[in-house]
């Protein structure tokens, strides 16, 4: 059994799970002061704090357990009886701040080439669309991924993914969806398979063949859902190369009839859906998400009266994306309104080589709070549990609950949500903890 002390914490927030998150509409609890997190194994088996009383009349520190792994408090409370003896390792993290690492549960991490000349014609005046229809933007970026071996596709990607680390990213999901062929997409999801055996933390694959028509299926959009769903969908499963599946369901790109058919096989299969909706108009895709009983739906920038109508505790997660908002000047899904509604909020980066390529989590947590009315104290929320539960791994990571992964940051003393807001991008973070290595990165 590997046992070790995380203690001299000032503040610890995300302690408690998901459901109580939910209790609070999606916010956090106030942060325990004088903390300390208790790890087996990788994973929290005990979270509580030293508390100073009297005994005798003279001052001691006491410990108090907050929570704690079922069946094994006795067992703790034996543990902490006895660390200061120095009978289990431990670090002095000498009153910094500790959150859970954020979880990204929206990005196309895995891609080819460079798309930032797109950047500079769209602030020329281009749009989103017209870049598109000129070549460029999703069909750019695959055409450059189909030319790029598996192994240079991997060398592009890793530093990626290291920086995200390096900000304080602890799990990831990453999409297909720039192959548009089989081989092409099969080989984007191996290289996000081997990210995560190379750096150690959990990373979603989500299958995104339906992302736009390509070349070779050009007037025959019918016949290339077709093909991606009887055909790639299944190939890919078998490979065990799909965790999830997801589709752009937008004007131009695929509707309502093709998501429920993609939503109705993967299904079949035992997997998760998700869907790209609302981004750049509303055509019924919250309602369709909503009747599917997909685990997310992405996007929503653009809503309509009767879209937010839908909207509440029982709808899938939102998912908000405020960096693509920023980059492609559109508007900013108003989700501090979805909370107020009882809707279940997820953030995420949306990092691509078009429309979103910073993927900093530090700046979508101020973006959220500065333009999609988010309390700072949510956002958070937003990026570690309900962002884990978009997911579906809100029994697994996103909060700093016995029994989920020991992932977290440490920040300087005095920190709050708020000054993650006012830092407008600048990582904060002074070590990220995975709960798997031994020493923080």
């Amino acid at each position: 059994m590997a046992l070790h002390l995380y203690h001299g914490i000032s503040a610890l927030w995300g302690h408690e799970g998901y459901q109580a998150v939910c209790r609070q509409s999606g916010s956090l609890s106030d942060p325990l002061a004088d903390a300390w997190i208790l790890v087996e194994n990788g994973r929290i088996l005990a979270t509580g704090q030293n508390v100073m009383g009297q005994n005798e009349g003279k001052n001691s520190e006491k410990c108090f357990i907050l929570q704690v792994l079922e069946g094994r408090m006795e067992e703790v409370s034996q543990i902490m009886l006895g660390w200061q003896e120095g009978n289990c390792p431990r670090t002095d993290l000498e009153g910094a701040v500790v959150i859970p690492a954020f979880v990204d549960p929206h990005t196309h991490l895995v891609w080819a080439g460079d798309r930032s000349s797109e950047l500079a014609m769209r602030l020329a005046g281009v749009t989103y669309s017209q870049i598109a229809e000129g070549g460029g933007g999703i069909l750019s970026s695959v055409r450059q991924l189909r030319a790029c071996s598996e192994e240079a596709l991997m060398n592009e990607s890793l530093p990626r993914l290291q920086r995200l680390i390096e900000l304080g990213v602890g799990s990831i999901e990453i999409k297909s969806g720039y192959g548009l062929d089989l081989d092409s997409e099969a080989k984007t999801l191996r290289v996000a398979r081997a990210l995560g055996q190379r750096t150690g933390i959990p990373v979603q694959t989500t299958f995104l063949g339906l992302h736009a028509v390509p070349p070779e299926f050009q007037g025959r959009s019918k016949s290339y859902v077709r093909t991606v769903v009887d055909e790639w969908l299944p190939a890919l499963t078998d490979q065990g190369l799909v965790d999830a599946v997801d589709v752009f369901c937008e004007q131009g790109y695929f509707d309502l009839e093709d998501l429920e058919y993609l939503a109705h096989a993967a299904q079949r299969l035992g997997l998760p859906v998700k869907v790209h909706i609302n981004q750049f108009s509303s055509i019924g895709g919250i309602k369709a998400a909503i009747s599917l009983g997909l685990v997310s739906m992405d996007h929503l920038e653009v809503l309509s009266p009767s879209d937010e109508e839908c909207l509440g505790p029982y709808a899938p997660i939102a998912v908000g994306l405020p960096l693509c908002s920023l980059y492609l000047g559109i508007p900013y899904a108003p989700l501090g309104r979805m909370v107020q509604k009882g809707q279940r909020v997820a953030l995420g980066s949306d990092l691509n080589p078009g429309s979103a390529p910073s993927g900093n989590p530090w700046l979508t947590w101020s973006l959220a709070s500065l333009n999609c009315g988010l309390d700072p104290r949510t956002a958070l929320a937003s990026m570690t549990i309900m962002a884990a539960a978009a997911m579906g791994l809100q029994e697994k990571t996103g909060s700093l609950y016995p029994g989920l992964r020991s992932d977290f940051l440490t920040l300087p003393r005095g920190f709050q949500p708020a000054t993650a807001v006012a830092g407008m991008g600048l990582n904060l973070a002074l070590k990220v903890y995975n709960g798997l290595k031994d020493t923080p990165f």
